[in-house]
């Protein structure tokens, strides 16, 4: 890696990352519910219409937008990434959304490789660049992307970092592009260490949907109505056939995983049709090496 002569800095990655008190995936108890890290549920309360109104809060609390202006203006958008060669294979977002024709980006990663920073950092830039793949005036849309991390570095106890590309003095090149990460782990220990009477009503809300007890994410919750449904409709839609075998299949290869080796899960999940994107969230592998499996098989 080439650095720049007399100018130092620090990368993210330098930092060693730490599980510690991240969320697990797994089979659930009575009385429990996918956690919102699950990347089925994520996808069953987030990235649908019936149910937008749960991201839309989320949102509402680092948005410069109100809750109720948000709800009436946010469109989810298709997840699917225009292929940037024609023999490559569909990439696909965790969620996007378009806010008064800004794009909001969402992406749960339960993987700490540094492929996948880099990998968000590469959806974000090709949601950026996606109207002038399409027009010729050179328009450019902002997008803001969310990385709910299930992990956290050693040494940093922030559970909000924000990104921009930025001068040594704060001064900002490019308003367009903003990163915000959230860490989960720092999130869950501010919790057990202050209490909730000393998390904020939005951090409260985020463990609601990510903690899977049922009855501790109603004491999280309070009096916000908003939870209450969530935790309704989230009983509910255990209890649907199809989304407990998706949960089902999710928990299980990411067990299996721990102890089979990565290339070998790989191959069973691709010859079961698994989308490249969910692979190499649950193996650790880059997709490059995913296709390399794919190939030979």
């Amino acid at each position: 890696m080439l650095k720049l002569r007399d100018y130092n800095y620090k990368s993210l990655y330098d930092n060693i990352v730490s599980y510690k008190d991240s969320v697990k995936i797994e089979k659930l108890k009575e009385g429990q519910k996918p956690s919102i890290m699950s990347d089925s549920m994520f996808k069953t309360m987030f990235y649908n219409e019936n149910r937008i109104k749960y991201s839309a809060k989320f949102l509402s609390y680092y948005l410069d937008i109100e809750y109720e202006d948000l709800l009436n203006n946010i469109k989810l958008s298709k997840g699917e990434l225009d292929k940037d060669k024609e023999r490559n294979k569909g990439e696909r977002c965790d969620y996007v959304a378009i806010v008064n024709d800004i794009k909001i980006n969402i992406e749960i990663n339960n993987n700490s490789s540094k492929e996948v920073l880099e990998r968000n950092m590469e959806y974000a830039h090709r949601l950026y660049a996606s109207k002038v793949k399409r027009n010729s005036d050179y328009s450019y849309t902002q997008v803001i992307q969310f990385n709910w991390n299930n992990f956290s570095f050693k040494g940093n106890d922030k559970i909000i970092d924000i990104y921009m590309i930025k001068n040594d003095e704060g001064v900002v090149l490019n308003d367009k592009l903003i990163f915000i990460q959230i860490y989960i782990p720092n999130l869950r220990r501010k919790w057990y260490t202050s209490g909730i009477q000393r998390l904020s009503e939005e951090e409260r809300y985020a463990l609601g949907l990510i903690e899977p007890d049922i009855l501790t994410s109603k004491e999280l919750g309070g009096d916000l109505e908003i939870m209450e449904e969530y935790i309704k409709e989230a009983e509910e839609v255990v209890e649907d056939e199809f989304f407990g075998e998706s949960y089902d299949k999710e928990w299980a290869w990411k067990d299996l995983g721990k102890q089979e080796g990565s290339k070998e899960i790989a191959k069973a999940m691709l010859k079961d049709d698994i989308d490249i994107e969910f692979i190499s969230k649950y193996t650790h592998l880059t997709k490059e090496q995913i296709n390399k499996i794919d190939d030979v098989a």
